[in-house]
């Protein structure tokens, strides 16, 4: 998959990342800011049923700052992955600074609650591997399961 290595910067450092890693890993952004109703439902659910007043304040103070906040972190994201050197094999190498950490956990999180609530992924799907590749469907599972193995990862080093 790739080699990992948590620098005396505390940041960590990705290489021998093969292409096709690299590129779901690109495509991070992109699954995190699909227009899908669904899924901005899923990110900025009303604070409570019932209450006009409430609802109308959380979406004048408090969903702006979400929104910034979550386009920021995908915005790290992508500059970091910008940063990446393609080696002579073909294979990349690129650094998330320690700084960086929450933003990338932040991104990752944001791309896989979307591919879930975009896709209609159940327990069930969540539980098992992707089968066909070739199946829209299933990369989108795929992507999700990388995802959540990076977050891991970056939670590791954390601790």
């Amino acid at each position: 998959m790739a080699e990992v290595s948590i620098q005396k910067n505390g940041a960590l450092k990705f290489d021998f990342v093969a292409p096709q890693l690299y590129e779901v890993l690109c495509g991070i952004r992109e699954a995190a800011e699909t227009p899908d109703p669904r899924v901005e439902a899923r990110f900025f659910p009303e604070p409570s049923e019932g209450d006009d007043s409430l609802a109308e304040d959380w979406k004048a103070f408090v969903q702006p700052d979400l929104h910034e906040g979550f386009q920021s972190a995908r915005e790290t994201v992508a500059a970091d992955l910008r940063g990446a050197k393609e080696r002579k094999t073909g294979h990349f190498t690129f650094t998330i600074p320690k700084a960086h950490i929450d933003a990338w956990l932040s991104a990752l999180n944001q791309a896989r609650l979307a591919l879930a609530e975009a896709h209609g992924f159940g327990d069930a799907e969540m539980s098992r591997g992707p089968r066909d590749q070739s199946d829209p469907r299933e990369t989108a599972l795929f992507r999700l399961m990388v995802y959540g193995l990076l977050q891991e990862r970056l939670v590791a080093t954390l601790d």
